[in-house]
């Protein structure tokens, strides 16, 4: 009887690398008034501590007046740590390379994806009647912060000093 080669499997889950869905934009500025060079390459030097830290770089935009990052970040990952990261990593890259790039502190992460305002909206709505808390006193207590208002527009960003 002739015997025939154990057919491999076309997956591996050891060889696949994770994509999510969730998608945050980041966008950096000059300190001063344009950045004096747009060293792309320091990029790819960037990408593997950004995979340690749990997000991956999938498009970038460098310019002289902004620097823009889209990420694809695991559920673990929150936006601050992304902000930080994102930044800090960068930074340390241009430096290392001998680069004087300096970073304005005000810095922009948004949310990319499929959920809609209205979505956004009815979910935080629904947060403390769907809670079971122990104390249903907590819960009364709680109901008086969930505010309905329609005239406040909850899809425009806030801006302060530091950022949007």
């Amino acid at each position: 009887m002739l015997q025939r080669p154990t057919p491999q499997p076309l997956y591996d889950p050891t060889r696949a690398d994770g994509a999510f869905q969730l998608r945050y934009s980041w966008t950096g500025w000059p300190s001063e008034r344009a950045f004096a060079a747009t060293p792309v390459e320091i990029l790819a030097t960037t990408e593997k501590h950004w995979e340690d830290d749990g997000f991956r770089l999938l498009e970038s935009t460098w310019t002289t007046i902004q620097i823009q990052l889209l990420f694809s970040a695991e559920p673990s990952v929150s936006p601050v740590l992304l902000a930080t990261r994102a930044k800090a990593r960068l930074d340390h890259a241009l430096r290392e390379a001998g680069l004087k790039i300096k970073f304005s502190r005000k810095l922009a992460v948004r949310s990319i994806g499929d959920n809609t305002r209205q979505a956004v909206e009815a979910y935080i709505e629904q947060q403390v009647p769907r809670a079971r808390f122990a104390d249903p006193q907590f819960a009364e207590f709680l109901r008086q912060f969930t505010i309905v208002n329609p005239h406040v527009d909850l899809s425009a960003p806030s801006e302060s000093a530091r950022g949007r």
